[in-house]
């Protein structure tokens, strides 16, 4: 079993170390992967939780709650910086994305 952390109220974008606040708003430019058939155009999207466990040295699961149209992979590795927080930039280091399972859609 892993270690695990949370986002609680009062942090901010956990770029310094502290747990950020929720709902954790970012900026998402149009992806690189989708920029051929999507107008580029930034977006204001918001992360409404995020919990993360580490599972070795190497890996962490996370389980995150978004606003509609949020691209999660690029909010995990950064899309060369056009996502605004990532999980990379709040870590200080390179990220990638292995697995992705989307557990339901609040309508």
């Amino acid at each position: 079993d892993g270690e695990g952390w949370e986002g609680e109220e009062g942090g901010d974008d956990g770029r310094n170390g502290k747990s950020p606040t929720y709902p954790l708003k970012i900026q998402q430019s149009t992806p690189l992967r989708v920029l051929h058939r999507r107008s580029s155009d930034v977006r204001l999207r918001y992360v409404l939780g995020l919990s993360a466990r580490r599972m070795s040295d190497h890996w962490f699961r996370l389980r995150m709650s978004t606003s509609a149209g949020t691209y999660v992979k690029e909010f995990v590795h950064g899309d060369c910086g056009r996502t605004r927080p990532s999980i990379g930039s709040m870590l200080g280091g390179r990220t990638d994305i292995t697995e992705l399972d989307c557990e339901g859609i609040a309508l």
